[in-house]
């Protein structure tokens, strides 16, 4: 792009990006190392700055620092705290919170119990709460929330926000979320499905960190796929891309079932964990359980890794816990399927990857908002 004397807002805005992102990146820097980093000029530096108290500030000598020579240099930090994001996660058996400064530090987190069966109204409500429970916590208003990310299960609409299909819900298909939780942020609600957000969280702080192309899959009482291509969330036109099981010649509707058979009048979460509790004493019937679970798992994570040839495939959901115990597995059965071998890790992120990838979601907002120069 060539600038002229012409463009001087946008040049303002430019070099205003320029330092935003330098100090957001770092803990501290001195007007020196900014003026070197951004390679902007001194004077327009400390002009920009002088525009950007709301999230930069200037930072003294601490105690216990040594007393330098002559004048001390002047030294800057990004003010993460000047604003905040919250991440919300909206599923079958629980409604997760968690709030992050402008650096996405998690400063606080929220949670309430659910059911499958608990009604859209109430369901709501209680998303509602949970979110106004995490902000009292840290003594954050609505309107110094940039924006509030959510994640639920069933098929998104991209372009506006609604739930366009869930099976997993009863009366959740046609609800308009971005209206529904109006007024808890000052910024966009911004919604996804719980899958898609959850590679977005392995790719920002989990196993996918540094990775391009990965298949997540979040495997539980029910199984679902997301997917990252280029680095990039693949939702696809109609926020479908990645829903694999809804082909049940794949097994994936019914295949935590051998884990309920297994566990008798035990809840599904008990069930999974006794069957791998038995695996590990060598009981040879838990262990052909989990072989059979991650053959069916294999087939539908084959034929996607068969269409992408990713790098990486993240175990994540609940039998995420299991670790190796499944993942080798399925990582055979994928080697029997696939032209070539191909990664997969456990994710480590537990329950909360869904939540983190809505807080990453609001974060990638907010952050455009503050260095981008173009419309989101």
């Amino acid at each position: 792009m060539t600038l002229t004397g012409q463009d001087p807002a946008l040049l303002r805005r430019l070099n205003a990006a320029a330092v935003l992102r330098t100090l957001h990146a770092a803990d501290e820097l001195t007007l020196t190392q900014l003026v070197k980093t951004t390679s902007i000029s001194r004077a327009t530096v400390e002009d920009v700055i002088a525009g950007l108290d709301e999230l930069v500030e200037e930072v003294g000598i601490k105690v216990g620092d040594p007393r330098p020579v002559g004048r001390p240099a002047k030294r800057y930090r990004f003010r993460a705290e000047a604003g905040h994001v919250v991440g919300l996660d909206i599923g079958p058996h629980k409604v997760l919170a968690l709030t992050a400064d402008l650096k996405g530090r998690i400063v606080d987190r929220r949670r309430t119990v659910v059911t499958p069966e608990t009604g859209t109204a109430d369901r709501i409500a209680a998303a509602r709460s949970v979110v106004r429970r995490t902000l009292r916590a840290v003594g954050v208003e609505p309107g110094q929330v940039r924006a509030l990310g959510v994640a639920t299960t069933g098929v998104v609409d991209p372009a506006d926000g609604r739930i366009l299909i869930s099976d997993r819900l009863p009366g959740w298909a046609g609800v308009d979320l971005p209206a529904a939780l109006d007024g808890l942020a000052d910024g966009p609600v911004l919604v996804g499905n719980d899958t898609n957000l959850a590679a977005l969280a392995e790719h920002w702080c989990g196993a996918a960190v540094g990775a391009k192309d990965v298949i997540c899959l979040l495997a539980g009482r029910s199984v679902a796929a997301g997917l990252l291509i280029g680095g990039k969330l693949h939702a696809g036109r109609n926020g479908a891309a990645g829903e694999i099981g809804v082909m049940r010649a794949f097994g994936w509707y019914t295949a935590f079932d051998r884990f309920l058979a297994y566990g008798g009048d035990a809840p599904s979460g008990e069930a999974a964990v006794r069957v791998f509790e038995a695996v590990r004493e060598g009981d040879a019937e838990a262990a052909a359980i989990v072989r059979a679970f991650a053959r069916d798992l294999a087939k539908g994570v084959g034929a996607a890794v068969l269409t992408m040839d990713p790098e990486l495939v993240v175990l994540g959901g609940g039998l995420s816990g299991a670790g190796e115990l499944l993942a080798a597995p399925l990582r055979e059965e994928l080697a029997e399927l696939c032209l070539f071998p191909v990664r997969v890790e456990s994710s480590e992120l537990g329950g909360e990857s869904v939540a983190l990838g809505a807080v990453r979601l609001a974060l990638d907002h907010a952050e455009h908002a503050m260095f981008g120069v173009g419309p989101a």
